[in-house]
């Protein structure tokens, strides 16, 4: 049995985009230059620049964070439902989900509110999501990416709560700025998906007209349920291709940009989006066909999300001030609405009549505010050293209601009971805090880093209709102070050794503090406890990067601790009606700790590979018998792709990836068995330029997915067994003018 539980923060990137740095020996970046040759786009995944892990532009080599880059040629290339999609096959990651738009990210095991995810540096997390599950990556335009930058390992001290395990962070492609040639250009994509009849659209209007710069994004998605291929994983056997049901989506994107240049150095910049989403679900397949006797259906659908953003950023570089060189101030908003639908289905089995059972119905709608501000400044000291500090804020008020149906058959005539109470009060949650980041160059060769961050979190709920006056106002205040240390020491010119250690917290959320009722997967009540306390951890990582010519290697290992981790734990001898209750404790000590090792080599005539291999170990230390693993415990595999070297017209590439075989992971009683199985997973996919006419440029891609039609599912998705799709095509056309 399985139950999924249910500061200020980092707005790093819009205040100080990756387009200009207080180091004059690095190139600018702007929407038109490349950082890489086409040549070797494919080594692009390791961009030779980040901004992500210390809030300054660098080198990813030179940066002793370990941070995996993915830019926006690999997106048209690869033409992926979703943020995970690209990192499926790199190092410390992997997904939870299924389906274009439920996909989230994991980073070294941890997932849901242990990850912090961002769009432009903003948070995208809410205290309002399941612990478990975290906020969508599909609320970003992936179609309308510059990058992603994703750091493994905690992040506390630069983003604050939620940075616990790591961060993703988002970077769009932003209104043309000083520097762009000015003129309109844009982009128009199609993109087709045989697995799930998916037909996307997707264009994108730009132009700079003297100081100012504007962008125009939308796009539509239609998406079916996909169906995994029959076959065998683990004790489960498919004789026949099978729907993976809830897994389809109708959603649209819509975004406008607008940029200000005062001067070389001076922009006042705007952001307002839009995101609309309707039937996206969990996924499950019926409970017959996975030949479950107990035979409980449980289907998490989100009849419709909408999400409406608003970002103003204020950059300013080359200060001069005695207290800083470089100035960001950030306001922000999100206005997240959602509707959640609950079926679970429980028989009650024999002797009693087939139709003897539980049927449970609920509806949710959640209206999450969140305003939020930065403040941000950086200072070069004694022409070598780098300090950066500043002071963020945010508010999410939580709005809620809730509907139940439940619906008891034995004999006779079902007794049905009616509730709309809701599970969790209305409720404001804010952050607010100070933090201060150093990067000293000790020597030549040798370079510190020590930062620190402190926080204060406070939560109270509010008047909620059909909730008693006695759950209204209940407040409660938690503190944290966190720092970090990292050294990085070039060994060579082309071997950097290099060493991090620091603190990381993760603040209680609404959900966890708040939440009364039956958990999503229907086997248990959830009482509330306002007292959790944050979960806090202590990580290092150690390792050593390698750069020379077109080759690039790096080797980590890590050590995690979480320490009063939040985990549902039964109450003893407690029922409330038929279900046992169970409560968020901090009584979790978890430590994750494995080997990263990343190379990627550009071989000429056109040809580059790519290999990766991750081994994870998670232990509960404070319960032993508790398994803490939740991912693969092993995985490694590669790509290697051609490019015709001439015009680059043409290229061709093979991605293979093997998950190992894994005992120590929660699977409940999943159809699988009592331990994960090994797979192997093959990719095919190639493209070309076919054409150019005037200023427009088409191209089209092609994948093939799955390419053995294997059954089998991502580790997190087995408890609740959702498997991937069977052998499938993408085929993209996209117009470039």
């Amino acid at each position: 049995m399985r139950i999924q539980a249910a500061l200020p923060v980092a707005l790093l990137a819009l205040s100080f985009p990756p387009r200009t740095t207080l180091r004059a020996q690095q190139p600018t970046k702007t929407d038109t230059v490349r950082t890489v040759p086409d040549s070797a786009r494919k080594i692009a995944k390791l961009a030779p620049l980040a901004v992500t892990a210390t809030r300054s532009l660098q080198q990813v080599f030179r940066t002793a964070t370990p941070v995996l880059v993915v830019d926006s040629s690999v997106v048209r290339q690869e033409a992926p439902n979703g943020v995970g999609d690209l990192f499926r096959n790199l190092p410390g990651v992997d997904v939870t989900g299924v389906g274009p738009n439920q996909t989230r990210l994991m980073i070294r095991g941890q997932r849901g509110q242990r990850i912090l995810l961002a769009e432009d540096g903003v948070r995208l997390n809410n205290s309002r999501r399941q612990q478990d599950f975290g906020e969508l990556s599909a609320m970003t335009d992936i179609n309308n990416l510059n990058r992603v930058e994703v750091v493994r390992g905690p992040a506390s001290v630069l983003y604050g709560t939620d940075a616990i395990g790591g961060v993703v962070n988002q970077i769009t492609t932003q209104a043309p700025g000083w520097g762009t040639p000015e003129g309109v250009h844009g982009q128009f994509a199609y993109r087709y998906g045989s697995a799930d009849a998916q037909n996307l659209a997707h264009g994108r209007l730009a132009g700079r007209f003297g100081k100012l710069g504007l962008a125009l994004t939308a796009g539509f998605r239609d998406a079916n349920g996909y169906e995994a291929p029959a076959g065998t994983f683990g004790n489960l056997t498919l004789a026949s291709k099978t729907k993976v049901n809830d897994t389809g989506v109708t959603d649209r994107t819509v975004g406008l940009d607008a940029s200000y240049s005062f001067s070389e150095h001076q922009t006042l910049s705007a952001r307002v989006s839009n995101y609309h989403a309707e039937d996206a679900g969990f996924g499950y397949v019926d409970p017959t066909a996975l030949n479950d006797p107990s035979g409980v259906l449980v289907r998490l659908l989100y009849p419709s999300q909408n999400v409406t953003r608003a970002t103003l950023n204020y950059r300013a570089t080359a200060v001069g001030s005695p207290l800083a060189d470089r100035l960001g101030v950030t306001v922000y908003t999100t206005q997240n609405g959602r509707e959640f639908d609950q079926q679970i289905n429980i028989p009650f089995g024999d002797p009693l009549p087939p139709t003897a059972g539980i049927n449970v119905q609920s509806h949710n709608v959640t209206d999450i505010g969140t305003y939020g501000v930065r403040l941000e400044a950086a200072k070069i000291v004694a022409g070598r050293h780098m300090l950066t500090y500043g002071a963020d804020w945010y508010l999410d008020q939580s709005n809620n209601s809730d509907t139940s149906t439940t619906t008891t058959t034995v004999f006779g005539p079902p007794r049905v009971r009616g509730s709309a109470t809701p599970t969790i009060p209305n409720a404001n949650l804010w952050s607010g805090g100070l933090f201060v980041q150093g990067e000293i160059q000790l020597a030549s060769r040798l370079a510190l880093g020590l930062g620190v961050r402190g926080q204060t979190i406070q939560s109270e709920t509010r008047s909620t209709q059909n909730l008693p006056a006695s759950r209204a106002g209940v407040k409660l205040s938690n503190g944290a102070l966190v720092g970090a240390a990292s050294l990085n020491w070039s060994v060579l010119p082309e071997l950097n050794l290099i060493g991090t250690v620091g603190r990381a917290f993760r603040a209680p959320n609404l959900v966890e503090r708040y939440f009364e009722g039956v958990t999503a997967e229907g086997n248990g009540f959830l009482v509330s406890n306002p007292e959790l306390l944050p979960e806090t951890s202590l990580n290092f990582d150690i390792g050593a990067k390698f750069r020379k010519g077109r080759v690039y290697a790096e080797v980590i290992y890590f050590n995690n601790t979480i320490s009063d981790g939040i985990r549902i734990t039964a109450l003893a001898d407690s029922m409330v009606g038929n279900f046992p209750v169970y409560q968020n404790q901090n009584v979790d000590k978890v430590r994750d700790q494995g080997l990263e090792v990343l190379a990627e080599a550009a071989l000429g005539r056109g040809f580059s590979l790519l290999g990766h291999y991750t081994d994870l170990s998670s232990k509960n230390v404070a319960n032993p018998n508790f398994s803490a693993g939740d991912s693969y415990g092993s995985k490694i595999g590669g790509e290697v792709m051609w490019r015709e070297p001439r015009s680059n017209r043409f290229f061709l590439g093979y991605e293979i990836r093997h998950n190992g075989e894994r005992q120590d992971i929660q699977l409940g009683g999943s159809p699988i068995g009592d331990k994960l199985p090994a797979f192997t997973v093959h990719n095919l996919r190639g493209g070309a330029r076919i054409g150019t006419v005037g200023s427009t440029t088409a191209s089209v891609m092609v994948s093939v997915l799955n390419l053995g039609n294997r059954l089998y599912s991502e580790a997190s998705n087995t408890s609740f067994f959702r498997p991937e799709a069977q052998r499938s095509a993408i085929a993209s056309l996209r117009f470039d003018f």
